[in-house]
């Protein structure tokens, strides 16, 4: 199973349910990006997707119809740094 087989692509939105709140929410796929074997979704709210600053979530896909929140800090570090670096270099392409 991939990301394409599922519908999920950059600029698409996807609907993921809270698991505290059963409440459905919807997220624009801002970006996919792998570190190592893994492969990472960032997602913006869609209510905040115009505005000039947002909260991103990043999710992991492991190859399953099912993405999961990144639960150890460790692994949270990585994503948040790797995803920082690649915008770096997207800033940088723009300049």
């Amino acid at each position: 199973m991939d990301l394409e087989s599922m519908g999920i692509d950059v600029g698409e939105y996807i609907t993921l349910t809270d698991e505290e709140s059963g409440e459905d929410l919807e997220f624009l796929v801002m970006y996919i990006f792998e570190i190592e074997d893994r492969t990472y979704l960032c997602l913006v709210p869609a209510d905040q997707e115009d505005e000039e600053e947002y909260e991103v979530q990043f999710m992991r896909f492991d190859g399953t119809e099912t993405l999961h929140q990144i639960e150890s800090d460790e692994e949270w570090q990585q994503v948040e740094a790797t995803f920082e670096t690649l915008m770096d270099e997207i800033e940088k392409e723009e300049d």
